[in-house]
């Protein structure tokens, strides 16, 4: 007897507890966010809530990782695009660059011109034949231009014109300049502030070299030294006075050589030169 009411009494507490269960979820659903589970419900959420973000901080990496991965070709396209224009912009503004640098070197050019020899051929240094040798530049202008053999050749800016050389053989589209560094070249000259004048030569890659100073003449250092103007039987000389050749670098003692001489630095960067004027007038400075 007992064996078989255990089994119906079994059955009889699930089918109560069943019916005890829906009635208290058909009671909760009516009722909302104030029936008998809710905070049962809001409990589970609060315990649950740290375990999923536990679970999403690990699994998002992950997915971000493998989507980065899908996405690697088009990534690396777009970088080596943006290097591309990159390039192209710094290639820009260096050119940018240059020109502004060419322009205001012309433009100073230009009013040196009118400052010094309105008639002057201005030209752009085409070849540069600088050597052991040789010192000398190729311009781009010649005899078509007015140009002609022993014309003073001269760069700088308004109020500061710089002696470049002489030009010693013309065609008629281009011409070829001796520059005062070369060691057949030769120039009178005078120190700033002094009476002291004497003949600059040029000594190649050497600073130029000042002779027939006055023995025991004191000259400080980097004083400039400009062409000095004279007249041979009422012609005056292939260079206009006042033209800048460069700074004293060093007074060379006579007791130390055989004549007192000085150390002139060329004034004109002739590596950098790019644009020069050939004097046709031999006018004041």
């Amino acid at each position: 007897m007992v064996t078989r009411q255990r089994p119906r009494s079994t059955r009889l507490l699930v089918v109560a507890l069943v019916s005890i269960s829906l009635a208290v979820i058909t009671l909760d659903y009516r009722q909302g966010d104030a029936g008998p589970l809710a905070g049962v419900g809001t409990a589970a959420k609060s315990v649950m809530a740290p375990m999923q973000r536990a679970v999403t901080t690990v699994i998002e990496p992950v997915g971000d990782f493998f989507s980065g991965l899908a996405h690697l070709p088009s990534l690396a396209d777009e970088n080596e695009r943006l290097t591309e224009e990159n390039d192209a912009l710094r290639g820009q503004i260096a050119s940018d660059a240059y020109e502004q640098e060419q322009y205001r070197g012309l433009l100073d050019l230009m009013e040196l011109r009118g400052s010094l020899d309105p008639t002057s051929v201005p030209a752009l240094v085409i070849a540069n034949g600088i050597s052991n040798f040789e010192y000398t530049i190729t311009i781009d202008k010649g005899s078509n231009a007015g140009i002609e053999v022993d014309q003073p050749v001269a760069t700088g800016f308004p109020g500061s014109p710089m002696l470049v050389g002489r030009v010693v053989q013309v065609t008629p589209s281009s011409s070829d300049v001796r520059l005062i560094i070369d060691r057949d070249y030769a120039v009178a000259a005078t120190v700033e502030g002094t009476e002291e004048a004497g003949l600059v030569e040029g000594q190649g890659d050497q600073d130029l070299r000042m002779s027939l100073v006055g023995e025991g003449t004191v000259i400080e250092g980097d004083e400039s030294v400009f062409t000095q103007g004279y007249e041979v039987n009422g012609e005056a000389g292939l260079y206009p006075p006042g033209m800048l050749i460069g700074q004293v670098s060093r007074t060379i003692e006579a007791e130390n050589v055989t004549q007192q001489y000085v150390e002139v630095r060329p004034a004109v960067d002739f590596e950098t030169l790019q644009f020069v004027l050939v004097l046709q007038a031999r006018t004041e400075a």
